[in-house]
């Protein structure tokens, strides 16, 4: 059974699923994607919160780079290839 990595900070972290959970506590924290392969772009144009005492479900794709802000607890979900599994279906 796969045993997901759980963080609790995230600066420039090479990310290896296609999601993350980032539950907060008493204080908002904020989150940003950096693209692979050179990290220079963002996948949002400025920083997104998330306010304190809730968690939130986000996109971080597989070989992006994770940084969130502030106190939390992030942990790894779906999965390596989930991300991309409608670009890849067959339809007939």
């Amino acid at each position: 059974m796969f045993q997901a990595n759980v963080f609790t900070t995230a600066s420039g972290l090479v990310w290896y699923t296609d999601k993350a959970k980032i539950s907060t506590g008493g204080a908002a924290v904020t989150y940003n994607v950096a693209l692979a392969p050179d990290f220079a772009n963002t996948i949002y144009s400025a920083a997104t919160q998330i306010p304190a005492n809730s968690q939130e479900e986000i996109y971080v794709g597989v070989g992006n780079q994770l940084t969130v802000t502030g106190g939390c607890t992030i942990q790894e979900i779906g999965t390596a290839s989930s991300g991309t599994a409608g670009v890849n279906a067959i339809v007939t």
